[in-house]
């Protein structure tokens, strides 16, 4: 009896998705599966970039990772309008606000101010891991609703 009315609290606080928000909330998870593959490629770019040819000025070393953060910048804000179409939760879509924040904003602000101060630069970097902690806490959540389902 217990076990009915704990189960039917929860489901009354956190209405179950379904319609489009559940296709909405399917297209965020697979997403952002995709974006954290590319964001652990993007640190591998970084790393290739960093030991690439650097004896003539613009040489492209860092182009691929430079093109590749562009598209995470953009998948970041898609992330976050798929988790306020889905509205899910207010949790899911605060933190996919944030990881938008991270990766089109400060990434990119980061990544200028680094071509002329490399303490700067380091933020860059430490930026990606929160982009990259956060992104796999964000994925390890969205699975843990999907196995409740």
């Amino acid at each position: 009896m217990t076990q009915t009315r704990t189960t039917a609290m929860q489901s009354a606080a956190t209405p179950a998705l379904t319609g489009y928000r559940r296709g909405f909330d399917t297209c965020y998870g697979y997403l952002l599966c995709a974006f954290t593959l590319a964001v652990l490629v993007q640190i591998y770019l970084a790393g290739a970039g960093s030991f690439g040819d650097h004896k003539t000025p613009h040489s492209g070393a860092f182009k691929p990772h430079e093109d590749l953060g562009h598209y995470l910048g953009i998948a970041a804000v898609v992330l976050f309008v798929l988790a306020l179409v889905a509205h899910e939760s207010r949790g899911t879509m605060v933190w996919a606000f944030v990881l938008a924040l991270l990766t089109e904003v400060a990434q990119e602000g980061l990544a200028q101010g680094g071509r002329s101060d490399m303490w700067v630069g380091g933020l860059h970097a430490f930026d990606a891991a929160l982009i990259l902690a956060l992104s796999v806490w964000l994925l390890v959540l969205w699975r843990r609703r999907q196995a409740a389902r």
